[in-house]
């Protein structure tokens, strides 16, 4: 029952989910439409005693295009963009390296059936991503695009979409990990919020015992939801394309040097003894810094630094990482190009007083007990418009945190809550699924009807989870 339904949700989303380009200029004008007839910063109001008058019409439009372009390109952000895409580019450089990529071929041989090619994809996702998102992102899609080959030489039927929605559930549980935005940005000594919260150790965020037994139930749950999605029926399965079939085991090829370049410089760019010198001195930067500040030194900036260590060990050469790094970057690419207008779209949300609305309805009907449960549904909302838990946690932090102390609700919490909402979406936003949608050769139509069954079972088991832990 269970499989049938998720190939009428599949056929459902190859018919009508579109481009995720496509999605974000929707969600933009969405976004401005909804703003310009119902943005509180539009509507009359009082302001220090003083009638404020709502604005015209043509004032909103005006003022929603300073709204717009103001975060279009707003450097904070695009600090940010760029820590993102660090993550992102890192991660697919340390799963290109050929230890890696053994690694991974011959975890893909485990799978004896389809119901456990599509579990063990669905595992090595939501592990690797716990660890770093940006290597999950790539270590799902590499996973699944391999066992999809294994399968192809073995001549057994899989069903290739499938692989790739388990290989994207990874960003079902990344925001409850080691990488998770907003309960890293909280640890640090100096945040925006620290007045508020002071510094909250991820011993209290992603080593309490909600985190452990949220994430730990789902590592369980999702990849049995997938081996239940696997089609019985082998005429219904649809196989790895055939361009996806070449054989990439080995190392990214790298292109050959030109005869003038000397023999010294060749001997530079082709070493293993330079990345091992330079990869043992940053191991070595990275085990005094975590000596010096433990667990609270792991944040973003610290999570970039191992695995960009990690990668160029795990390379044999300095050319060879550069060469990776390269191939990770066209996978960002869309990301890239994606990334202002969601920007964009949190300007109009937040100037416009659009997120606070959306924040304070929950509050509203919020009680102690009810208010992490709202916090996670208005956290899910939000991240459909603006799929970053970083400026999601930036924008929309703030506000959820005010009622904390107000219905008594431990900080805690609320941030693990809004983690949970901002990751949950993700099955039905496929923003992050970028780069694993051109590695594996699919479309985000192709795997959305999959993820969508999942973000059906797992909202309602996550709600249950923050009521009664």
């Amino acid at each position: 029952m269970i499989s049938a339904l998720g190939e009428r949700l599949s056929r459902w989303s190859e018919r009508y989910v579109p481009d995720p380009f496509v999605l974000v200029l929707v969600l933009t004008l969405i976004t401005a439409v909804v703003a310009l007839f119902f943005g509180a910063a539009f509507q009359a109001q009082t302001v220090d005693g003083v009638e404020v008058a709502a604005a015209s019409y043509p004032q909103r439009l005006t003022a929603l295009g300073s709204m717009w372009f103001s975060e279009f390109y707003n450097v904070g952000l695009m600090r940010f963009a760029l820590q993102m895409v660090i993550v992102l580019v890192t991660g697919h450089a340390l799963a290109m390296a050929a230890p890696v990529r053994r690694g991974i071929r011959k975890m893909a041989l485990w799978a004896g059936s389809p119901g456990a090619a599509v579990v063990l994809v669905a595992l090595v996702a939501c592990t690797a991503s716990l660890l770093q998102w940006g290597l999950g992102a790539i270590a799902g899609a590499f996973m699944a695009r391999e066992v999809g080959r294994v399968f192809a030489e073995k001549g057994i039927p899989v069903h290739y979409p499938l692989l790739g929605a388990a290989g994207y559930a990874g960003f079902l549980v990344w925001h409850g990990g080691m990488s998770g935005t907003a309960p890293l940005a909280v640890a640090q000594s100096e945040h925006d919020l620290v007045d508020v919260l002071g510094q909250v150790p991820v011993s209290e965020t992603l080593f309490s015992s909600l985190n452990l037994v949220v994430t730990g139930s789902l590592l369980v749950i999702i990849p049995l939801l997938f081996w239940l999605l696997m089609p019985k029926d082998p005429e219904k399965m649809r196989a790895i394309p055939q361009d996806q079939l070449l054989d990439d085991e080995d190392a990214i090829e790298l292109p050959k040097l030109s005869e003038k370049v000397h023999p010294i410089i060749r001997v530079l760019e082709d070493s293993r003894l330079l990345n091992m010198i330079i990869g043992v001195a940053m191991l070595g930067v990275c085990a005094m810094y975590f000596y010096e500040y433990g667990s609270d030194g792991w944040h973003l900036d610290s999570l970039n630094l191992v695995f960009l260590t990690l990668g160029i060990l795990a390379h044999p050469s300095p050319r060879s990482y550069a060469n990776a790094i390269i191939d990770g970057v066209k996978g960002a690419g869309a990301i890239v190009l994606q990334f202002p207008f969601y920007f964009g779209i949190l300007g109009i949300l937040r100037e416009s007083g659009l997120i606070g609305q959306i924040s304070e309805m929950f509050l509203a009907v919020s009680t102690e007990t009810t208010y992490p449960l709202f916090t996670f549904l208005s956290a899910g909302v939000v991240n459909f418009f603006v799929p970053s838990g970083g400026g999601q946690w930036a924008v929309q932090g703030p506000i959820m945190v005010e009622a904390i102390d107000d219905l008594g609700v431990s900080a805690e919490r609320v941030i693990m809550a809004l983690s949970y909402g901002d990751a949950w979406t993700n099955m039905l936003q496929p923003f992050w699924a970028l780069p694993l949608l051109g590695i594996m050769g699919l479309k985000a139509r192709d795997i959305i009807g999959y993820t969508g069954f999942v973000f059906l079972v797992v909202g309602p088991w996550i709600m249950f989870l923050l009521l009664v832990l």
